[in-house]
């Protein structure tokens, strides 16, 4: 009876040790955004389209060229209504109606235009910001990955997936009370591991979304030949 009795307990005792063998294992949320981190940093030009609810509603399309130092992108406002392109380098800032035809340019010399290519180049962030709206000037428009990943305080939370404009994607929580507004959610390429969207907020409520696209798409972006420097009260040929 003993030999019997150890024959049947033994598939018994398999059986509890390997009860949830077949689950899956954790997924680590800080190792994925380190590899996101990675990757977005090899990126010199990409696409994005900003919406916040900033002056009742704004809509910004991007172009950044950053192994060119330049960016080219349109901003519309609900209201009142407007449209106005801008052309950015890390020292000049270019605008001019862009519902209005044969527009001249205004220009103004103003620094630290292009902090999103200024990240991307340097390898890194450049650290949490504050309150302000989500705009193309801005490196907090593309995912605090490495913060996020490093910061024992965060809670990052995977959500399930979804497809953005064509491209599998991760959908991932962020939760870290150090910022002003601590809920974030991020969808990550499954395949690139590249940022497809990024919301900034409530889903239900959200303060500013960016959709990411045209990864090492090259843009043919140039500067004014020649502009109006209201402050410096006169016109300048640029080349």
């Amino acid at each position: 009876m003993r030999k019997l009795a150890r024959v049947v307990g033994t598939p018994i005792a398999v059986a509890l040790l390997c009860f949830g063998c077949s689950r899956k294992p954790a997924v680590d949320g800080r190792k994925i955004f380190l590899q996101s981190e990675t990757e977005l940093n090899k990126v010199r030009s990409f696409r994005a389209h900003i919406v916040t609810d900033e002056d009742g509603g704004m809509v910004t399309d991007v172009q950044y060229q950053c192994d060119r130092g330049i960016a080219h992108y349109i901003e519309t406002k609900e209201n009142p209504a407007s449209k106005t392109e801008f052309i950015a380098t890390d020292t000049l800032l270019f605008r001019r109606a862009a519902d209005v035809a044969d527009a001249n340019w205004s220009g103004e010399r103003r620094a630290s235009n292009l902090r999103v290519c200024t990240r991307l180049l340097n390898g890194g962030q450049l650290g949490k910001m504050g309150v302000r709206f989500f705009s193309p000037d801005q490196e907090r428009i593309l995912p605090l990955f490495a913060n996020y990943a490093h910061e024992d305080a965060v809670t990052i939370t995977p959500m399930g997936n979804e497809v953005v404009d064509g491209v599998s994607s991760e959908i991932w929580k962020v939760e870290d009370n150090a910022l002003f507004i601590p809920l974030h959610t991020v969808w990550i390429g499954t395949l690139d591991r590249l940022p497809t969207k990024y919301v900034e907020g409530d889903l239900a409520k959200p303060r500013g979304t960016v959709t990411f696209s045209g990864y090492g798409e090259q843009f043919d972006i140039q500067v004014p030949r020649a502009a109006y420097f209201p402050k410096e009260a006169g016109p300048e040929m640029l080349r």
